[in-house]
């Protein structure tokens, strides 16, 4: 399957409730286990310094480890509803990577 190329806005919602505008990869927009939605314009960038909640993989064929945003603590990626994702290396080949860990949102510093 064709890789789609390019960057597009989406919605992450941390765990306070506030919602933030990030650019999501448009490859892992359209995964429905990630649950992305399109951002509004209105909406603030995610603050410096903030680190995003992600799920860290490794891949059973080729050992390489991979992560991924998961915008919201109700994503099948985070809850468990899903246990693998895709993700894409330098050499332009597409390895699927089982979820070893959740790692949560760490806030920006005042």
């Amino acid at each position: 399957m064709a890789r789609v190329r390019g960057r597009t806005p989406g919605v992450y919602l941390t765990d306070g409730g506030t919602s933030y505008r990030m650019s999501v990869d448009r490859d892992r927009f359209a995964v429905a286990d990630f649950s992305w939605t399109a951002a509004a314009g209105n909406l603030p960038q995610l603050p410096r310094g903030f680190k995003a909640r992600h799920v860290t993989g490794l891949s059973p064929t080729s050992g390489r480890r991979g992560i991924a945003t998961v915008p919201d603590v109700t994503s099948a990626i985070w809850t468990g509803g899903a246990t693998t994702f895709d993700v894409e290396a330098d050499d332009g080949t597409v390895d699927t990577m089982d979820v070893i860990r959740n790692i949560g949102e760490r806030p920006s510093l005042p």
